[in-house]
Formats: C-alpha cells, structure tokens, sequence
C-alpha cells in the first residue's frame, strides 16, 4: 500500500503506530510516534488508521478549543497546528513577497536540485487561519480530493513527498480556501485558485528560486494574493482593525552567466559535458552521481544562454551509452523556441548536438 504525508498509521509487528511524516522512497516512510522521533519503516510493516477530517467538527469550536488549550511542554512561541505543520520563518534579507496562500515544489537535497524527492507544501503567508481543499486532475479528466485541512497563519503544511515521475500528477488541480479571523474589519470571498504548469518546467535549475518565507530553494505559485481577495462584507465602524498592508514583489537576484566562460563568439558558445571538464574531483562519484552532475549543468548553460540571447550552443556529450544525450533530447523537446541536431561531425566527431535558439524580442 502507498501512503501519503499525514496518513496515521499503526505499526504491524509490534505495538504503537503514528504519523506519515515523510515519504522516503515508493516503498519506505518516516513515522513519526508520539514522543516526536521518526522511525523509517517500509510500507508493507504498516496499516492505514481513519483520520478524522477537519470537517467533521464545527471549524470554530476547533479554532477556539486549539485557542485556549494549555501549551504541553512546546516553546510559547511555536506555532504547530497538528503533526505535518509548522511555523515559517521569514527571512527579511531576502526580500519581501507578497502575502497570500502558496504552493511549493521543494526538492529535498538542495545541492542537486533536478534530482530525488521533491516536498510539496500549502503555504499560508496570510494573517488569517484558513480551511483549504486540494483537488489534482488526473489523466482521465476526473478531479481527484488528494487533500483538506485547516491552517493557522503563516505556517506551512506538508502535503505529499513525490518522486519525479510523480510532478505532472501534481501539475494541474484546484485549490479552493476559506479565510477566518476572530475580528476583522472585512470578510473574504472564498478563494477558488485553478494551476497548471508543464512538468519539463521543475527540470530547469532557474525554476527554483529563494523566497523571504522558506530557507530553501523551491518552485512557487501563487495560488491567491490576500490583498487583491474580493471582499463580501466591509465593517460600518471608522476604526480598521487590520489593515492590510501592501507588499511588493522582490525582485530576484541576477544569477552569475555561466555560459559566458564558453562563449566563441558574442552569440555562441561551445560546452564540453565530459565529466573531467566539469570537475576535477569526481574519482568518488558513481554512474548516477556522473549523470547527475553533467545534467545540472546542461540545464544551467542551457537557461544561461537563453537568458543571454545567445544564439547557437554546441553541447559535446560524447558517444558513450547514449545515456546523457537521451536525457538532454527529453529536455530541448519542451522549447518551443529551440531546434537540435547532431553538430558537425568534421569539427566534434559523432558526439555533440548543435542547440539553435530563436528570440522573438532579439533583432
């Protein structure tokens, strides 16, 4: 049986059980037990328990019973609505984003951010505590509930950890969110939030950028910004009790061209992927590791040259299994803007591929 994050879960063999906290691989979980560690556990050693949904109890009895429950043995000011949620911390220095509920693809070794397991998170960036409902659209067109829960403000809550054959799974769905406080001078419309995005898109390195809300680098969408929400019902009173403040965008930091240093001429570049060119230490590294790290760099001069307006890369691959070159077919496929072909077999032999890039905005 597959679980998910948050599926409470008893143990087989032995007594006791928990909570799904993180999905390791298709076949091992991390289970949280009650006082608090994580035991990795394959799947066949557990059973599914029933989990009692937000939905069954009165929302604010729950908010206030949560309210007014005496704090047992956690710091005053941590913030932890049930097992898969936590406070988030905000990062000042690195800008300031704006307030709003997002969604977040967070791949769990930030050193190779194209490859393992990818976190997904519901972000709420807001004042207010919120009820979400998760819907994905799955291959036959039927809308799958893959989740619902409630949410204190500015906390995060982890959904599912997928493997990367699982993104175009979460690459479309709806998110529909209820938006409460105790005492407001407006009340929110529920938000209704449709996404869609191309799975080739968290296979590019320029995808996952820093944000002032997570310490980690992540592929974010902003599924309703609070301060453009429609408002049902303003207060009659003078007084505001909770005025909103507007917060711009930051802006992104400019990553350094990589590109640049293969550049021939101002418009091309020549990128040699041999492992020994990339890097001099890789006598540790296995096939995978190999793959891995000549694939990151692909998709980085790939971004770079495209950011850079240029207009022809040679990219020499080599002969080999055909292994790397495969992978990058399956990338420059989701261009719009590229062409590929084998590159001059007089100047590179039979292992380099010739990348053509148009630009609409580039005379």
């Amino acid at each position: 049986m597959k679980f998910k994050v948050g599926d409470k879960v008893k143990f087989l063999n032995e007594n006791g059980g928990g909570v799904v906290s993180k999905v390791i691989t298709s076949n091992m979980v991390h289970v949280k037990i009650e006082d608090g560690f994580e035991i990795p556990t394959m799947n066949n050693e557990l059973v599914l328990e029933t989990i009692v949904s937000p939905f069954q109890m009165h929302p604010s009895a729950s908010y206030r019973e949560e309210q007014h429950k005496e704090p047992v043995s956690q710091p005053a000011d941590e913030v932890v609505y049930d097992e898969r949620s936590t406070k988030l911390e905000i990062f000042k220095a690195k800008g300031e984003d704006k307030k709003g509920i997002y969604l977040a693809w967070v791949p769990q070794d930030q050193k190779w951010l194209l490859t393992g397991l990818l976190d997904v998170y519901l972000i709420n960036y807001t004042d207010y505590d919120v009820l979400f409902s998760l819907f994905l659209k799955k291959s036959n067109g039927a809308w799958e509930g893959m989740d619902y829960d409630a949410m204190k403000p500015n906390t995060k809550i982890l959904l599912n950890s997928i493997d990367r054959e699982e993104i175009e799974k979460w690459s479309s769905g709806v998110l529909q969110v209820l938006f409460h406080k105790d005492l407001s001078s407006k009340i929110l419309s529920p938000a209704n939030s449709t996404f869609r995005f191309k799975p080739a898109k968290l296979f590019r390195e320029s995808a996952y950028q820093e944000s002032s809300f997570l310490n980690d680098f992540a592929f974010l969408l902003l599924a309703n910004e609070i301060n453009i929400q429609p408002v049902v019902a303003k207060s009659e009173l003078d007084e505001k009790f909770d005025e909103e403040v507007k917060i711009e965008k930051a802006k992104p930091k400019q990553p350094e061209e990589i590109i640049n240093k293969h550049k021939t001429s101002p418009r091309e570049a020549v990128v040699d992927l041999h492992i020994g060119e990339l890097t001099e230490d890789y006598s540790k590294m296995n096939n995978i590791d190999m793959l891995n790290y000549q694939m990151n760099y692909f998709v980085s001069c790939l971004e770079s040259a495209l950011r850079g307006y240029l207009t022809k890369v040679i990219f020499i691959h080599g002969v080999g299994e055909g292994v790397l070159k495969t992978k990058m077919m399956e990338i420059l496929k989701e261009y719009d803007n590229i062409q590929f072909r084998d590159a001059s077999m007089n100047k590179f032999g039979y292992g380099a591929t010739e990348v053509l890039i148009w630009h609409s905005n580039f005379a």
